[in-house]
């Protein structure tokens, strides 16, 4: 379930995500054998492999003028993302450069289902890469969409060098992981004070996580409630450590 999460995070379509892990197990095959092992129709399978080897994700080669697909080994692929990933840092400061500084303040964004919610998270993790930010909430309700995921992100967090500082209800001690090498630095509020909504503070913007939300999430991009909010964070970590 997780190798399949994380290619679907790197661009891969479900149909891709099941052929690629296919050819993986198979050591390379012709159309038709991928077709079975997957289920997929093999017409739908051929096309799917011809826009896969255009993106570089399998390899194509002719045996007695019969055409065979291998899966682009994973250190290769690693290093194809990687190179896209320095492509577009390189070009970083000529986009911001072009960037509507009337832009930078747009308000409320309603993140209405959980896969924009992990699209969210995702962008943090290269956007605050080797920087921190802080957290008031309840490991239950953070977790409960998909503990799966959540828990992949905590580690993907720390990989990235992001350190966190959190304030956490007291039921979150059943669910909240004391690993040292995630980078985060927890303190717990007493039982008295139990909530379900989850804050994640960073430096230009509040995102509010909740289960009794309409919406998964509301992000606040307001700077001075921004303000507000992280000033209350410091005052809550001063009392309860």
């Amino acid at each position: 379930m997780e190798n399949i999460a994380i290619l679907k995070q790197l661009g891969f379509t479900e149909p891709e995500v099941d052929i690629y892990l296919s050819l993986l197990q198979l050591g390379g095959s012709q159309a038709s054998a991928v077709a079975k092992s997957t289920g997929v129709k093999r017409t739908t399978v051929y096309h799917t492999l011809k826009q896969m080897a255009s993106k570089g994700y399998v390899h194509v080669y002719f045996r007695k003028n019969k055409r065979y697909f291998y899966a682009q080994k994973p250190n290769r692929l690693a290093a194809l993302y990687s190179k896209k990933l320095d492509n577009l840092y390189a070009i970083l400061p000529q986009l911001q450069s072009l960037e509507k500084k009337e832009m930078q303040t747009p308000g409320l964004r309603f993140i209405e289902t959980l896969d924009e919610l992990k699209e969210f998270y995702t962008g943090i993790l290269y956007e605050y890469r080797d920087k921190q930010y802080v957290i008031i909430g309840s490991a239950q309700g953070w977790e409960g969409a998909d503990s799966e995921w959540f828990h992949q992100y905590r580690i993907d967090r720390a990989r990235n060098n992001i350190h966190t500082q959190l304030i956490l209800t007291d039921e979150s001690k059943l669910l909240n992981p004391e690993d040292p090498s995630l980078l985060r630095h927890v303190h717990y509020l007493s039982e008295q004070y139990s909530f379900k909504s989850t804050i994640d503070i960073f430096d230009d913007k509040i995102l509010i996580v909740s289960s009794e939300l309409s919406s998964m999430a509301v992000l606040i991009e307001i700077p001075v409630m921004r303000d507000v909010f992280k000033a209350v964070f410091d005052v809550m970590w001063n009392i309860v450590g």
